[in-house]
């Protein structure tokens, strides 16, 4: 978050013109809203935030994090399923050799029009 917030606000102090920012994390999300509040940005009006992860205090910000949700239960059954499939055999089955988990957009207030 420290570290989102002192970006932001480096980003601000050096002029840049930028509409939006795209965050790893919602952790990292978080500190770039704090750091565009410190610099007197508007989010979502001048600066649109959005976050990867889903984290339950996403939705309580203000404003609330627009998220990615990765589908967190999904990815760590098919990583259960992998492993058993790797200590049952010596490696995984071809069906189970790759896996694209389903992301899906949770908007909020942060991208608001």
């Amino acid at each position: 978050m420290a570290e989102g917030a002192r970006r932001a606000r480096a980003m601000v102090a050096a002029g840049l013109d930028f509409d939006g920012v795209f965050c790893v994390t919602d952790t990292v999300a978080m500190g770039v809203l704090r750091g565009l509040a410190d610099a007197g940005v508007r989010v979502p009006q001048a600066v649109k935030v959005i976050g990867f992860d889903n984290v339950d205090e996403s939705a309580f910000l203000v404003p609330s994090l627009s998220t990615v949700d990765p589908d967190h239960d999904l990815m760590a059954e098919r990583a259960v399923a992998l492993l058993v499939a790797r200590l049952d055999s010596a490696g995984p089955p071809a069906d189970q050799e790759e896996f694209v988990s389903p992301f899906s957009l949770v908007p909020r207030e942060s991208t608001a029009p």
